[in-house]
């Protein structure tokens, strides 16, 4: 495309720019390091958004001498198809730098949420951390395969979540008396269940398990191969 510009200093791909999507690698010497070449060529009123889940906003405010129009902006893999951005400024973001990044990101179609406290992982990330954590806990604990337990995944819950999120679905499932009623049905269920879930760490002979449940599942297909179904899938959803 003609709107495509490829420069060699970073200096020089801000330069004129109102709003800057940065998402360099997720190492706070490397955003640092960009930090302080870009800060003195930016437009007074240009926004800056870092695409990160490992570090913390105020980590990385770190690199500039004034961060003021510094946000995190954090789009969900895959971004050209995932519409989500997670947004967030803090004390040292000036007044009006989260709305207008937000207002940016709706602009060009993405759908954001404001994340007002800072945690490691931010929103969606720790969300499926969770789910995530208790996929290996079943597996470790002899319940159900890697390829089963996607398969639980991928054609139970996950179906409805694309639709709508835990909560909503919940306050649908008790019919009218929405929510309150959904609670007093199955608050007992819940805390059993909770009580149970696994706790664990991610470690050498957990990750054998996993890798050799996910050739079994794959069949020989390639991560590009399931990279391109997964695009056409999703693209196929009406968000």
């Amino acid at each position: 495309t003609d709107d495509l510009r490829m420069v060699a200093r970073p200096e020089d791909a801000v330069e004129g720019a109102g709003f800057i999507q940065e998402s360099v690698p997720e190492r706070l010497p490397i955003k640092q390091d960009l930090y302080g070449r870009i800060e003195p060529a930016l437009s007074r009123d240009a926004i800056v958004a870092s695409s990160a889940s490992g570090l913390m906003l105020s980590e990385m405010q770190t690199g500039w001498q004034d961060p003021a129009r510094f946000v995190l902006g954090h789009p969900f893999n895959p971004p050209h198809l995932i519409p989500l951005v997670e947004v967030m400024g803090n004390d040292r973001t000036a007044p009006g730098a989260v709305d207008a990044a937000e207002a940016f990101y709706r602009d060009i179609g993405k759908e954001t949420i404001r994340v007002q406290r800072e945690v490691p992982g931010h929103v969606a990330n720790r969300l499926q951390a969770a789910v995530w954590r208790e996929a290996i806990h079943l597996v470790a604990s002899g319940v159900a395969s890697v390829a089963d337990v996607d398969t639980a995944m991928r054609a139970g819950p996950g179906l409805r979540w694309a639709a709508m999120g835990p909560t909503m679905l919940f306050h649908l499932g008790a019919g009218p008396g929405g929510l309150a009623e959904f609670c007093t049905r199955y608050t007992d269920s819940f805390n059993r269940w909770w009580d149970d879930l696994g706790t664990l760490h991610l470690d050498e002979a957990i990750a054998v398990q996993l890798v050799e449940g996910i050739s079994e599942a794959t069949g020989g297909a390639t991560p590009e191969a399931l990279s391109a179904k997964r695009d056409a899938l999703i693209a196929a959803y009406q968000i």
